[in-house]
């Protein structure tokens, strides 16, 4: 059966995020810069006055920052790090950097703590359901997905130390689900280490802000599933990450039914129940960026439920009732509302 792609968005290219400047006149500087980078876009904005000679040190040191990262943790470049392990079809201890060992304890954490449904080493089943390509694609037989299945699951990626072991060699990792968030991490902390203190960092949607701006914190906007242009919900941010998962900007429609880029490890086929959003707020967008993805995967009952046993994190769900978009939070949400 072929599936005809009708709204598939390259990854991360629309933000889940719309950032919102409340302060529409403002006296306070603001330096604004941005690029691309992991297949998106960034935004880096710094509030109140800055030494001028210093301020063109800034692209250099967000190059620096996102050169790097891409270069541990894009899939997609053959020549970082996360690549050569994917390749690697041995079984010996796999030494990594520092980097991507935080990264993968961080999934490690969320993989066991959703029961699985945070899954980094679901890439095998998102290509076979047609995502990454831009073509038409035939859905995967049953026997092809029940044999992508069996290299599938992160309980087969051992840690020691320094070092990776693959008990499954054929086992690969993809954290696009997270690695955004890291990298929010890394610039934010870079910019706060060269003195900066009021400042925002946004990668395609995933976010962190340090300090004020215009003396309050920084608001933004939850972007809703209906529109580009319209969002859901404004909160204010101050020292906080904050990231989003959705299903809205990558599906196809297969015989008039949606299917997401989300895949649910357990059947490994695309998730199917009535929620659409999850936006997480967190002390670092690493930790927002995996919590958002499991908790959708989850589904309403089972993800509000793993948010509420973290400490710390806080989440806003929007979910269809089957005739219009409804919206619950967790308990801690209304703290971070304006």
């Amino acid at each position: 059966m072929r599936i005809k792609k009708t709204c598939l968005f390259p990854f991360g290219l629309y933000c889940l995020f719309a950032l919102v400047l409340l302060a529409a006149c403002s006296a306070e500087p603001l330096l604004v810069f941005r690029g691309q980078t992991m297949g998106t876009f960034y935004t880096v904005k710094i509030a109140g006055k800055t030494d001028p000679h210093k301020q063109a040190e800034i692209p250099n040191t967000i190059d620096s920052v996102l050169t790097a990262v891409n270069r541990s943790l894009n899939r997609y470049d053959k020549n970082s790090e996360i690549a050569a392990f994917n390749r690697y079809r041995g079984q010996d201890f796999f030494p990594v950097s520092a980097a991507f060992m935080e990264v993968t304890r961080t999934a490690d954490q969320i993989y066991r703590g959703s029961g699985a449904a945070f899954d980094p080493t679901v890439s095998r089943l998102v290509r076979l359901w047609g995502f990454g390509d831009d073509g038409a694609v035939e859905a995967p037989h049953p026997d092809t997905l029940a044999a992508a299945l069996q290299h599938v699951g992160f309980n087969k990626l051992k840690i020691h130390g320094n070092a990776l072991q693959k008990s499954d060699p054929f086992l690969e990792l993809d954290y696009s689900a997270i690695a955004k968030g890291y990298g929010v991490d890394r610039l934010t902390e870079a910019l706060q280490r060269r003195g900066y203190e009021n400042v925002l960092v946004e990668i395609g949607g995933e976010l962190r802000v340090l300090g004020r701006r215009e003396g309050k914190a920084w608001r933004v906007a939850v972007a809703s599933p209906e529109s580009f242009k319209a969002y859901s919900a404004v909160i204010s941010l101050n020292n906080k990450a904050c990231a989003t998962s959705g299903d809205y900007r990558q599906y196809y429609l297969l015989e008039g039914k949606r299917y997401s880029h989300l895949i649910d490890p357990g059947t490994g086929h695309p998730i199917e129940h009535e929620l659409t959003s999850v936006s997480v707020i967190a002390d670092n967008c690493m930790l927002a960026d995996a919590v958002a993805t499991a908790a959708i995967v989850m589904g309403k009952e089972k993800g509000m439920a793993f948010v509420e046993s973290l400490q710390g994190v806080e989440a806003y769900f929007i979910y269809h009732d089957g005739t219009a978009l409804q919206s619950i939070h967790s308990s801690g949400w209304r703290d971070f509302l304006p």
